[in-house]
């Protein structure tokens, strides 16, 4: 039997194939642990392949791996199942049985796995309804459904696997005109056999206490929505010691804290924004100048996350973000225009005629729900998604570092 390396790594590309890569890691001579120093680097060698043979549509997106039974689980939303593949040998994966969400939901969002038990996060057809947690034991059999809020978007256990968080984003349908709340469902699943039994109690929290103000950096701006219903929780990252989950609200800029002990959200906080007029936060605007120009721009980014892990240093806890940056985009409201259709203000932007070439930042896509700061209907500051960058914050969503215009310089070296 194949034993899998720690350095086995998972890539799902394109939606549709599965790679699996072993990394080396290589500075000097071997390592004596998994830390890869400064100047390390990182090689990746493919090793085996699956593909579903789904071309165009989410067919392989979210993957979960158990160590335990050597299988990779793969959220397959076009077939509506979790694929279940054998990679005990990782040179040949290979499907051994596919898990439905029916006939409790329609679209698998994401699985996880922990001590034999598999939580599936799945979306109703109508997607603001409810939406359900599906339970299987990693042999296939099928465990027990437990409802939770509308469009249940990322699962995750704790570290001891006794408790699975679920973030229920709650979307508005594309009219806009029905928002359901933004939910973090905590479903108790115990430990050890009776776990097996099903039966799993579900405890959803929703924002409503926050209804009665927030933060005013904390983007709440759909149309006649609540700060309940504005939230989107879309990605949970557990503390080590389990005793806390940080929640990103991407399109809301902000970040949730929740006590696991106590069941309850405690804190909603503001990212806030990537200056990228000066410093080491530059980047390439523009599309259509046939060039490499990785320059500061007279703009702000909105960090956005939609991925989140933390981590611990020296008894220290730790949060890092993948900025990735999400608008709004609905048939009642969408919030994303391109720079150069836009008013920009001329104290401000003295050089604004220039600025909104397609060459400069013209074709830059920015909000319009913020930058009209004294509300003459023109823009004093633009506001961008996402910040291109990951960022490591502390556990007070203080930032401690971010890599700035490192992807840019990075990508620009690799395809010049």
């Amino acid at each position: 039997m194949h034993r899998l390396p720690k350095s086995l790594i998972l890539f799902v590309t394109s939606n549709l194939t599965i790679l699996l890569c072993l990394g080396l890691l290589f500075w000097g001579k071997a390592a004596a642990d998994s830390r890869v120093p400064a100047g390390g680097g990182l090689t990746l060698t493919l090793i085996g392949q699956y593909e579903t043979g789904i071309f165009g549509e989410s067919a392989a997106e979210i993957p979960a791996y158990d160590p335990a039974s050597q299988q990779l689980f793969i959220t397959n939303s076009a077939n509506g199942v979790v694929d279940v593949l054998d990679i005990s040998d990782p040179t040949s994966p290979a499907l051994v049985t596919s898990l439905p969400v029916s006939p409790f939901a329609a679209s698998p969002n994401s699985v996880a796995v922990a001590d034999g038990l598999v939580a599936i996060a799945a979306e109703a057809a109508d997607k603001q309804a409810p939406g359900s947690v599906i339970f299987y034991d990693t042999a296939g059999t099928f465990v027990d459904a437990v409802t939770v809020g509308a469009l249940p978007d990322m699962v995750t256990f704790t570290p001891d696997g006794q408790k699975v968080i679920v973030a229920g984003e709650g979307e508005p349908n594309d009219a806009y005109d029905n928002d359901p709340l933004g939910t973090v469902t905590i479903i108790d699943v115990g430990a050890g056999p009776t776990r097996f039994a099903g039966g799993f109690a579900a405890n959803i929290l929703d924002f409503t206490s926050f209804n009665g103000g927030v933060d005013p950096a904390i983007r709440i701006f759909g149309p006649n929505a609540s700060v309940a219903q504005d939230l989107e929780p879309e990605y949970i990252a557990v503390s080590p010691d389990g005793g806390t989950a940080y929640v990103t609200l991407q399109e809301n800029n902000a970040l949730a804290i929740v006590d696991i002990g106590t069941e309850s959200i405690t804190a909603v906080l503001p990212l806030g924004y990537a200056d990228f007029s000066s410093g080491n936060h530059r980047f390439d605007a523009s599309d259509r100048d046939d060039a490499i120009n990785i320059a500061n721009w007279p703009v702000f980014g909105m960090y956005q996350p939609d991925a989140i892990a933390a981590f611990e240093i020296a008894g220290t806890t730790y949060l890092a973000t993948a900025n990735e940056g999400d608008a709004r985009d609905y048939a009642g409201f969408a919030e994303e225009e391109r720079i150069k259709d836009l008013t920009l203000d001329a104290t401000a932007f003295p050089s604004s005629a220039t600025l909104q070439l397609d060459e400069n930042i013209g074709r830059l896509t920015v909000t319009i729900t913020e930058g009209d700061t004294d509300n003459d209907e023109d823009f004093d500051a633009l506001y961008m998604f996402g910040s291109r960058s990951f960022t490591i914050w502390d556990s007070a969503v203080n930032v401690v570092w971010d890599s700035g215009d490192e992807f840019e310089q990075i990508t620009a070296a690799a395809y010049p």
